[in-house]
């Protein structure tokens, strides 16, 4: 199949959480399929890239062209392009949540933008939706008035080349440590900073488990700070005591390595459609300490620890005994990684090939009823 892509997420943001869903799904289509990445900017993606993908900017002559050579096209991110609606093929679109209805008007997320406001008003011109868990299905048919059965749930995968638990945790700890300059056992928690991440919330349970004589561990805090991380750093300011380590951006094996050492991965949410940092801990064999709500249940069964998001004392209690308990904490990593080994980049990238046939039939069916 010769797949369109409608993103320049490769070149500009690949290693965000949709910037990852994208990589890994090119590098499993391009093994037997042909990708075109269809752009504003055009360009290459960065060094390290695994997968083959032509990449080539938008210009006058492309609508004709792209109908002739590609089969389906695909945008990953719900800011489409105008050019998109127009291309006579069959179009899908992956919605990644409905975070900006959820919430309007809050600081948990941005409001919603033109183009999401055009996907719900024209959905019906598009041949099929995806998304990232049934959670998310039922939150875009809710706020976007797309009919469920037009939406097709497809999990994410994790890398299990990069993700996967160290041979000697011992040793995995030390090594993180020593090379990130953490000063001793650690929790951690990975993301961008958004208000909906409540990073301020995590601070303070953490400052709750110090105060309750946990004085041995660390809170680690690793990821690109964006406007959110205003109120994190206020509830560091705020604290009394702890020693909270601010590391930036890491990626692949790096973060891996920060994974394998940690003792407990907190990420207690407000809100997520999928929520592949603590899947990617799980893989990593690092109990998960995740909210109660939206997609986090679905994503880490019963192999978590699942708390009211709002709540600091949950956070710590649900993280208390994990600290205290060598043989707890063993068990629940033992669930955690076979729980991570449910999902697979290939099964993902194959259930996305699926669901562009299908799309094709639909196209089919509309050009009929048209003609």
């Amino acid at each position: 199949m010769r797949i369109g892509l409608f993103s320049d997420i490769l070149t500009t943001d690949p290693w965000s959480g949709i910037g990852n869903y994208v990589r890994y799904l090119v590098r499993e289509w391009s093994r037997e399929h042909e990708v075109w990445a269809l752009g504003a900017r055009g360009g290459n993606p960065e060094a390290g890239f695994a997968g083959s993908v032509r990449m080539a900017a938008w210009n006058w002559r492309w609508r004709r062209q792209v109908e002739k050579f590609v089969d389906v096209v695909h945008c990953p991110l719900t800011q489409i392009p105008d050019r998109f609606y127009r291309l006579n093929r069959p179009r899908v679109v992956t919605i990644h949540g409905a975070a900006a209805f959820l919430f309007p008007g809050t600081t948990t997320t941005e409001a919603p933008t033109p183009s999401m406001l055009r996907l719900r008003k024209e959905h019906e011109a598009l041949d099929l939706f995806l998304t990232v868990s049934r959670s998310a299905q039922a939150e875009i048919s809710e706020h976007y008035g797309i009919p469920p059965e037009r939406i097709l749930p497809i999990y994410h995968g994790v890398d299990t080349e990069i993700f996967f638990p160290a041979p000697d945790k011992e040793a995995a700890r030390r090594r993180a440590c020593t090379r990130f300059g953490i000063p001793g056992p650690y929790l951690l928690h990975v993301s961008k900073y958004r208000p909906k991440k409540n990073g301020a919330r995590i601070v303070a349970a953490y400052r709750r488990l110090w105060r309750e004589g946990f004085r041995e561990i660390s809170l680690v805090l690793a990821g690109t700070v964006r406007r959110g991380f205003a109120a994190v750093a206020e509830e560091i300011e705020r604290g009394d005591g702890g020693r909270i380590v601010r590391l930036g951006q890491l990626q692949g094996r790096e973060l891996a390595e920060l994974y394998q050492g940690a003792e407990v991965f907190l990420f207690p949410s407000l809100h997520e459609s999928f929520g592949l940092p603590p899947l990617e801990s799980m893989a990593c064999g690092v109990p998960v300490v995740v909210s109660n709500v939206f997609s986090l249940p679905e994503v880490v069964g019963e192999a978590g620890e699942k708390v009211n998001p709002e709540s600091v004392e949950e956070i710590a209690a649900a993280t208390a005994p994990l600290l205290r308990n060598p043989a707890l904490r063993a068990e629940r990593s033992r669930a955690a990684l076979a729980r991570s080994r449910e999902f697979r980049w290939d099964i993902c990238a194959r259930k996305h090939i699926e669901a562009f046939e299908r799309a094709r039939e639909a196209f089919a069916v509309r050009k009929r009823e048209r003609n």
